[in-house]
């Protein structure tokens, strides 16, 4: 029996081991002094394998010992195979065994060190190198990394799932940085735990990271003695006690990393409060991008910032200049890529001919001064070309917040190809997200796209005001739909009930007038109030029972722009050249990789409609069908009937005609007349469509050093952003009108009941009052009678006996005022109408009855008891 293995492909030039690459100096690098008197450690070698090499080497050397020839069988030679696409036919041939979909992958005999061959027919272009990593990276680069199935994938919401409840995506920056800041990766606390002896890194710049943090951690003022591409040391820099603290770190060839070699870990100075690593480089390097989203924080907060979080002690020139050094920086980066942004628009023509790359500027206060950057459209030909002949006439338009130190947004134009995943088509950035320039854009989308009026065209969008108006007014007769994600959010914003988000899921899911309506009455009768305002949402917009017919798709999420606006979150915080290369290769490598897995899939239909082909075809079990005249059909399923009419390709229940696919009733009426259900589905699920998507790719583009020089002025950037007036903003996010609070402290606002201070009516305020003013009520009194007070018999005016007067309280013989009965104070009380009593006052009865029932304290002799006796009676 023999075994398939997979070999990592070798170039010719693989033979040589290249040397280390070169390591940048770190900002925090020290240089060594004269004399460091560091021991003798293990040098690297000239020349340096790279780890696929080693790989190689060690199979080679276990295929040496299982044939009993021992040392490195280097005589036999490993073969590539090159190749573009392969056929179904060929296939079939290899033994069974098909090709996954990640990579193009190569099996070869294990015992003979044999590789198969794919043959180059139907048009192989391009020869691409197997490797057993089975990544895409090591073909087309770091751009290839966060690219992968899933996140360009519609966040995993399938727009077939009837019965999954969408996963909740926002488009709030704030909360992009909260899921940032909870994926990234964690910092151990123990400062331990940073460096141990044998511990590897991946550069110099990693290790002398980690001892700063130790530093910061520990608390220790520790300093490097060493600092050269492939030897760092650290050491402590207390110099009274001569404190033997040390960590040396060097370069180890068969790791290919760097590795602590020495790390004498005990301290036996005392914490100063103060560290030498934290220079002006460290402090604009932990402050970064805490300046970048807020660059209002002062020397002072960053003294006080460092002091709370680490206890070490800087100055506030320290701090003023590392500031400095932070906003010089990103200013002298900004400025650097737009005024070069010409040079990078003639790259791009250079490259990727009859591509629309459009700048607008501002000019400049005189002539011959600089202009300023306004916005810019950019829309590569392979994209707008796949989309208008290959794709879906869908469109997914969404604005993102762009991370940078100056005003931008990016606007973005994305379709669906076969497989339903993302095609992105154009994109624009501009200085903010306004009516003009969503005007502007979807003017620039409807020529490139020849989308006319926008008839027979479908755009996806949330209720942006400004997105909504450019539709309306560049393509009047496009069918606007509305995220129903984005209005379910705004309509039970302030209800968590889960019934709700049910009801409202069975509302925009509906495909008929006939199901809307039953599920719309359901509501009412759960909550008539929430039906009400869910009526003002314009459901036409975002229920499926007002689509039109021929899109070929039934979404009603705007998960193509959030999904695009996902795989770019990195691009977005770099500068303005950096981000559109990134986004151009994201772009690049996202056509090449879907045009290997399209040549590579065997079956007629992509895999997502495969798959939703099966489905159908396992509901229709469940439906009786009775024949009709015209090759009409009635369809009995779970007690509703639907009409089938297989002429026109239409069922009663409009799923068929709203996605392309057979509906479980068509299913069951196609197996019926024992035809295939896929001769009815439409062509753009095809692999061939799928792949012919992905055919004209968009060319490389050069480095900066190759771009042409264009003989026209600079462009300034966009003015920066400033900081939020008065208290820095990055502590909580501001709540919505109809958002609760999160404190479980404070009780929410909302929903209570103003009352005005000035006329006592509820619903404004004093400021806004302009009634006359009321008085108060006079308060009550604090605390009980005293005893020098007489209680007077309010009905008849006649006090009570002396007696009663001495002999009340329990506070011995001490005076108390005389008070009218019901007013415990010494406030005079207003005359009172027989059989009508004062708010807050009970009769005199009751009063007496109480006040009689209470025992004189003792030593107040005989005359209080006798005084008791006698009102008792």
């Amino acid at each position: 029996m023999t075994r398939k293995k997979r070999f990592a492909s070798r170039s010719p030039e693989a033979d040589v081991d290249p040397p280390p690459a070169a390591v940048e100096p770190s900002p925090l690098a020290i240089e060594p002094p004269p004399d460091s008197g560091e021991p003798e450690s293990v040098e690297p070698a000239a020349v340096v394998e790279p780890p696929c090499a080693s790989v190689v080497e060690n199979n080679r050397g276990k295929k040496s010992k299982r044939n009993g020839k021992g040392g490195d069988n280097r005589g036999k030679k490993s073969k590539l195979v090159s190749k573009r696409q392969v056929s179904a036919e060929d296939k079939d041939k290899s033994d069974g065994e098909g090709l996954s979909e990640n990579d193009c992958d190569v099996a070869g005999d294990d015992d003979f060190d044999e590789v198969q061959y794919a043959d180059e027919e139907d048009g192989n272009r391009l020869g691409v190198e197997e490797e057993a990593c089975e990544d895409f990276e090591a073909h087309f680069g770091p751009a290839a990394r966060d690219d992968g199935d899933v996140s360009d994938a519609d966040s995993g919401d399938d727009i077939w799932d009837e019965d999954r409840i969408p996963d909740p995506f926002s488009d709030s920056d704030h909360d992009e940085d909260e899921v940032e800041d909870e994926t990234r990766e964690q910092q151990p606390d123990d400062p331990e735990e940073l460096l141990k002896l044998g511990k590897t890194y991946s550069s110099p710049e990693e290790f002398k990271i980690a001892v700063l943090r130790y530093s910061l951690k520990s608390r220790f003022d520790i300093k490097l003695y060493k600092s050269q591409s492939l030897k760092v040391g650290a050491k402590c820099s207390d110099t009274d006690v001569k404190c033997g603290w040390r960590c040396y770190c060097s370069y180890d060839k068969k790791k290919h990393k760097m590795q602590i070699k020495v790390y004498e870990n005990k301290h036996i100075c005392v914490r100063s409060g103060y560290s030498k690593m934290l220079k002006r480089g460290t402090i604009a390097w932990l402050f970064s991008e805490r300046l970048r989203k807020n660059p209002k924080i002062t020397k002072y907060e960053m003294v006080d910032e460092i002091h709370r979080e680490y206890n070490l002690t800087v100055t506030e020139e320290q701090c003023s200049k590392a500031k400095t050094k932070v906003m010089r920086e990103r200013k002298a980066i900004h400025d650097d890529h737009f005024s070069r942004i010409w040079d990078y628009q003639a790259e791009i023509f250079k490259s990727n001919s009859e591509t629309t790359f459009e700048i607008e500027t501002i000019p400049g206060p005189t002539i011959g001064s600089l202009q300023r950057f306004h916005r810019l459209f950019i829309c590569f030909k392979s994209q707008k070309e796949s989309w208008k002949r290959t794709c879906r006439p869908i469109l997914g338009l969404d604005g993102a917040f762009l991370k940078w130190d100056v005003k931008g947004h990016l606007l973005a134009a994305t379709g669906r190809d076969g497989d339903n995943r993302i095609v992105p088509i154009a994109w624009a950035v501009v200085e903010i997200e306004n009516d003009d320039n969503w005007d502007w854009f979807v003017r620039l989308l409807a020529v490139n796209l020849d989308l006319q009026d926008g008839r027979n065209t479908a755009v996806i969008s949330d209720k942006q005001s400004g997105l909504v108006k450019a539709i309306h007014n560049r393509i009047p007769a496009a069918e606007h739909r509305q995220c129903a994600k984005h209005i379910m959010d705004n309509w039970k914003r302030n209800s968590h009930d889960m019934e709700l988000q049910r009801l409202f899921w069975k509302i925009a899911r509906s495909y008929t007038i006939g199901e809307y309506t039953a599920n719309l009455e359901a509501l009412k009768t759960y909550n008539p109030g929430a039906a009400a305002s869910l009526m003002n949402t314009k459901p036409m917009e975002w229920s499926r029972a007002f689509f039109k017919i021929g899109s070929c798709c039934n979404d009603n999420l705007n998960n193509l722009s959030e999904s695009f606006n996902k795989t770019i979150r990195q691009a977005r915080r770099k500068p303005l050249l950096d981000m559109l290369e990134d986004i151009r290769s994201q772009c690049m490598v996202r056509n090449e990789k879907r045009y290997i897995i399209a040549g590579r899939r065997k079956s007629r239909f992509t895999k997502r409609a495969h798959e939703e082909i099966e489905k159908m075809i396992a509901g229709s079990q469940f439906c009786e069908r009775s024949m009709a005249r015209h090759n009409k059909h009635e369809i009995s399923h779970f007690g509703g009937k639907y009409s089938v009419d297989m002429n026109a390709n239409t069922c009663g229940c409009r799923k068929w005609q709203m996605t392309g696919i057979p509906c479980v009733h068509a299913a069951s009426v196609i197996i019926g007349k024992k035809q295939k259900v896929e001769d009815y589905v439409s062509d753009w699920y095809t692999t061939r469509m799928w792949q012919l998507t992905y055919n004209d790719g968009i060319a490389p583009v050069q480095g900066q050093l190759l771009w042409p020089r264009v003989n026209r002025l600079g462009v300034l950037p966009p003015p920066w952003r400033r900081g939020t007036p008065g208290r820095p903003s990055n502590y909580a996010r501001r709540k919505g009108r109809y958002e609760t609070t999160s404190s479980s402290t404070k009780l929410s606002r909302l929903h209570r009941v103003m009352t005005c201070s000035n006329c006592k009516e509820e619903g404004h305020n004093i400021t806004s009052c302009t009634k006359q003013r009321v008085e108060d009520q006079p308060k009550r009194p604090r605390g009980r009678l005293r005893k020098s007070q007489e209680p007077r018999n309010v009905l008849f005016g006649q006090g009570f006996p002396q007696g009663f007067s001495q002999g009340e309280g329990s506070q011995g013989s001490q005076p108390q005022r005389a008070t009218p009965h019901g007013s415990q104070g010494s406030q005079p009380q207003r005359a009172t109408p027989l059989g009508s009593q004062p708010h807050g006052s009970q009769p005199a009865s009751q009063g007496v009855s109480r006040r009689s029932q209470r025992q004189p304290s003792q030593g107040q002799g005989l005359e209080g008891w006798r005084s008791w006796f006698e009102c008792s009676n």
